[in-house]
């Protein structure tokens, strides 16, 4: 009986670590009722070099069944010069900044299911070089 009992209990651990390792790897992937929004930096100069380093949230009002307010968002770099996050459908301000460069700002409509592409030059900020 207690070889049985042990069975159970090790199918039933086996199921666990499967479930709570499919439940972060769908942790990764946007919703089905959330947008992408993706945003590609460069530093402005002739090669269009990606930006590493930069700063980018989003900040917007987020309708929710208990909780609706404004919530910002910090968008993670997935690749040299892309930054992506996934949002609840919304309209966003969208934030980038970085140490040499002037900061910018864009209103962008985040529509569930779609991807929402930004593409940006930096700007030198001669204010900012001169000191």
């Amino acid at each position: 009986m207690a070889i049985m009992s042990s069975k159970y209990i090790g199918v039933f651990v086996l199921v666990l670590i499967l479930f709570t390792n499919g439940r972060a790897a769908y942790a990764t992937h946007p919703s089905k009722h959330e947008g992408e929004l993706v945003i590609h930096v460069t530093w402005g100069d002739n090669d269009n070099t990606p930006a590493n380093d930069v700063y980018a949230e989003a900040h917007g009002w987020v309708w929710a069944d208990k909780d609706s307010s404004f919530k910002s968002f910090v968008l993670k770099m997935t690749h040299a010069g892309e930054y992506k996050t996934s949002l609840p459908p919304g309209v966003y301000d969208v934030f980038i900044s970085e140490g040499g460069s002037v900061p910018t700002c864009k209103r962008v409509l985040v529509k569930e299911g779609l991807t929402t592409d930004w593409t940006l030059r930096l700007e030198m900020d001669h204010i900012y070089s001169e000191k």
